[in-house]
């Protein structure tokens, strides 16, 4: 967050910006990275960690879970 756009409101207890105009050059970029289908790459390797072992349950199995 640029500090320079922003000011602490207490009564949120955080940071807020003032609004301003939309960058139409960055917009315009990330536009073009969609069309050209290069805004997310793909994975970078196998998955690996403690819970890259363990298979993903379905949603119908997690609801059971929190059931019993």
């Amino acid at each position: 967050m640029d500090l320079r756009h922003s000011s602490y409101d207490g009564d949120l207890q955080m940071f807020v910006e003032s609004a301003r105009e939309p960058d139409l050059a960055r917009l315009t970029f990330l536009r073009w990275l969609v069309e050209q289908r290069r805004l997310e790459h793909g994975p970078a390797g196998a998955p690996s960690g403690d819970l890259a072992a363990r298979p993903a349950c379905s949603y119908a199995s997690a609801v059971e879970l929190k059931a019993a």
